[in-house]
């Protein structure tokens, strides 16, 4: 192509057009991007990006000597509010719990959607005491829920694991994983004992 026999407008109206594509093409690469590390139902990370982030956050956390807490989340009878309610029904309470995660933790914390009615939610360089007063903010919001909700209550089970490099060697994310699901699944224990004599 000849710029030099091209009138001013011409080749101006050439560079916006190619301006404008350039942009296009950012904007749809940057779509896809997020369509591929994003659940479509929650918008929380989905499993394979958020593992993927937790594993950079562990490797920090190893090199600079930082605790990590991790929790792991249930969310209770979604199984009967399913059958009972319907799955649209269902799933809504997953966008609920997704979105209350998110609003009670801080901004250099995640989500994670495991898949079905999991979730992990992870706390970089933090302490367990303060991923405890996310949680008392996380079940405040979840009883003015159901304080507003006359057809069924919900409740979440959580277990939460503290990884220090001091007195935690040689522990990988699965194993992290594995405990804070472990001190859940304890939790959820308790409360399906509860339900059973109620």
């Amino acid at each position: 192509m000849n710029y030099e026999s091209m009138n001013k407008e011409t080749l101006v109206k050439i560079l916006r057009e190619k301006d404008n594509l350039l942009e296009k093409l950012t904007s749809e690469r940057k779509k896809l991007n997020y369509y591929a590390n994003i659940d479509p139902m929650t918008g929380v990370l989905n499993r394979r990006s958020g593992l993927e982030l937790l594993s950079k956050e562990f490797g920090l956390s190893e090199h600079n000597d930082r605790n990590l807490v991790v929790s792991f989340v249930d969310v209770d009878r979604l199984k009967i509010i399913n059958d009972n309610f319907g799955h649209e029904e269902g799933d809504k309470l997953l966008i609920s719990v997704a979105q209350i995660l998110k609003e009670s933790i801080r901004k250099t914390d995640f989500v994670i959607r495991m898949g079905g009615d999991e979730f992990i939610v992870v706390f970089p360089k933090t302490t367990i005491e303060e991923v405890n007063k996310a949680w008392h903010r996380i079940l405040k919001k979840v009883e003015e829920i159901n304080k507003n909700n006359d057809s069924y209550d919900f409740s979440l089970s959580y277990g939460v694991y503290e990884y220090n490099k001091e007195t935690e060697k040689g522990v990988s994310i699965t194993d992290i994983i594995k405990k804070a699901d472990t001190e859940m699944y304890k939790e959820k224990k308790l409360k399906n004992e509860y339900f059973s004599k109620v």
